[in-house]
């Protein structure tokens, strides 16, 4: 679907979504808008960054009447600050049709058509007489995999026994746990099975996609390092692909400040921006994406020609993106920073705890509760706060002693174009190497040295040795001074 207009959306709506930036809907948008103004009960999978705020607001509005007081549409989301952050984003848009949004809070009585709050929050608002329920014909849990997670199902439970029988409902989920199959059987039975996964997604390819997750105002910076890497006169066109044109054109203003060089044609070295959907790359570029790709067909067409994909996304969106991945059978990796070989090669015990952690846990939940945290600490002092309490509370691991390295010659340099990143890329991809194992990387003009742990240096020069980097033979061999 290429545009709002297709969804059959009215004059007002469609001026609004204009006005905000937004030109094609998501594909969660496609299935979900008229799913939901149709007043069919539905069940959907679907996480932050996939534009379910605005799906399930586009699909409302137009059904509630903006002149009544009573409550007419109930949100419920897991945290009071996601309950907040979804209130503003509904008000942007549903306002322009007169319609009120209240963000339930304390014992105030509720005068408004669509009313956002916790689990605990409604809860106490009814248990206060301040929420009234019997008006409501639209009920939207936002998030019940993590209220599932965080233990507010009794409240949950007891907010929808109250909701009229004939009410619409909506359930959305991070993930289908056995405890969110058991509350969506008992409550939305026959309910339609929303999706935006394709069937059969063509696979994403053996390239990792790069991600870089923090609060919104830290990615500037982590932009601006990550350009300052790249070599324009070596490098192809980098595209950043922006969800609306408001958000292209404030970037492009932050970046101009900062002296970034743009292209002057979409083929020439240099940056280009772009709004909207899919948005595939030209062949052999690198593709940013200014927050996660709402969808799987733009992951796949911003990996599909570009030879690096980089993915800056909040937090909360980190599950979404995860989603996508696994789709298409995809590899995900945090953005390498440079760091100190020394500091790279300690804390390994911790770090494999971490990575285990975000690889089978449900961590859903407690991204929302760390959310207020972010607009103060950045993501890794969070973590390493974590970490120290975590430190307090149990004894440290024995300290295992730092691997004995090896230096290994690769016979391209700096001429070659060669970066760290191709380096890294080749070991890795041609063996069963990890990051872990390589050390220090020096570039020279007509060589590099790299260091890799003595155990693995057989396997890195076998593995490597018919291959090429950046077009050259890297024979691989042991550095000789």
């Amino acid at each position: 679907m290429r545009d709002f207009s297709e969804l059959k959306l009215e004059p007002d709506l469609l001026a609004r979504l204009t006005e905000l930036g937004y030109t094609q809907p998501t594909a969660f948008q496609a299935e979900a808008v008229p799913t939901i103004a149709r007043g069919t009960p539905a069940v959907g999978v679907a996480s932050a960054g996939c534009g379910k705020t605005l799906a399930y607001g586009l699909g409302v509005a137009p059904r509630l009447d903006a002149g009544s007081p009573d409550l007419q549409a109930l949100i419920i989301r897991p945290t009071d600050d996601s309950a907040a952050r979804t209130a503003d984003s509904l008000l942007s848009l549903v306002g322009a049709r007169g319609l009120r949004v209240t963000l339930l809070q304390g014992d105030a009585p509720v005068v408004a058509p669509i009313s956002v709050a916790s689990p605990d929050a409604a809860l106490a608002a009814l248990q206060h007489s301040a929420l009234k329920l019997d008006t409501v014909r639209v009920l939207i849990v936002d998030g019940l995999s993590a209220m599932v997670e965080l233990g507010a199902a009794n409240a949950l439970e007891t907010l929808t026994a109250q909701i009229p029988r004939d009410a619409q409902r909506v359930l959305l989920t991070g993930r289908l746990t056995p405890d969110v199959e058991s509350w969506i059987d008992r409550h939305a039975r026959r309910a339609r099975q929303l999706t935006y996964i394709p069937p059969e997604p063509p696979p994403l390819g053996e390239s990792a996609i790069e991600f870089w997750s923090g609060p919104r105002q830290a990615w500037i910076p982590a932009l601006s390092g990550l350009l300052s890497s790249l070599d324009f006169g070596n490098d192809p066109v980098v595209n950043v692909h922006c969800r609306t044109s408001r958000e292209a054109a404030e970037l492009t203003d932050r970046l101009r400040v900062r002296g970034v060089r743009f292209a002057s044609a979409p083929e020439e070295p240099g940056l280009s921006l772009e709004f909207g959907f899919p948005g595939p790359s030209p062949a052999g570029s690198i593709s940013i994406s200014w927050g996660s790709p709402p969808d799987y067909l733009s992951l796949h067409a911003r990996v599909a020609d570009s030879d690096r994909t980089v993915v800056f996304l909040e937090p909360r969106e980190l599950p979404h993106l995860q989603r996508l991945a696994e789709a298409g059978r995809g590899r995900l990796t945090a953005l390498r920073t440079t760091v100190p070989p020394e500091a790279a090669r300690s804390a390994q015990h911790t770090r494999d705890q971490l990575r285990a952690a975000a690889n089978e846990r449900d961590l859903e939940p407690y991204v929302l509760l760390m959310g207020p945290l972010l607009d103060q600490l950045s993501p890794v002092q969070i973590a390493a706060a974590a970490i120290a309490l975590l430190r307090e509370r149990a004894p440290a691991p024995p300290e295992q002693p730092l691997p004995a390295w090896t230096r290994l010659y690769f016979n391209v340099g700096r001429r070659d174009g060669v970066r760290p990143a191709d380096l890294v890329g080749a070991i890795t991809g041609e063996t069963s190497v990890t990051g872990e194992q390589i050390g220090r990387i020096e570039i020279r003009d007509t060589h590099t040295s790299v260091e890799v742990a003595a155990a693995v240096a057989d396997q890195v020069i076998k593995g490597l040795a018919t291959a090429t980097i950046r077009g050259r033979p890297a024979n691989v061999r042991l550095f000789r001074e």
